[in-house]
């Protein structure tokens, strides 16, 4: 087994993971603002994208379409690793096929 593809997909997900949680913790803080200021808060999910809108009593604040960068790094995690476990069982595969004789 080659050490490098493991030492890049343990490198991609050292950074990713860690952005992963900040961005989840910036989402957290947001929510708690909008709490703070006596609104409540809802979002609304979409694939890659969201809307967050705020309501007190007859205020209603309409949030704009937004990327939601926790699907899109998520995204990023799920592909990186599958295309390093589908090229850790394809070489996989090549060493233990054996050769067509000459």
């Amino acid at each position: 087994m080659k050490l490098l593809p493991l030492v890049e997909a343990l490198a991609i997900n050292a950074f990713l993971i860690p952005l992963l949680l900040l961005i989840s913790e910036n989402y957290g803080l947001r929510a708690a603002y909008w709490v703070s200021e006596g609104f409540t808060a809802s979002t609304v999910r979409y694939p890659f994208f969201f809307i967050t809108s705020a309501v007190r009593g007859t205020t209603h604040i309409q949030g704009l379409l937004s990327v939601d960068w926790q699907q899109v790094v998520l995204f990023v995690i799920l592909v990186a690793d599958a295309v390093f476990a589908l090229g850790f069982y394809r070489s996989g595969r090549a060493v233990d096929r054996p050769s067509a004789p000459a």
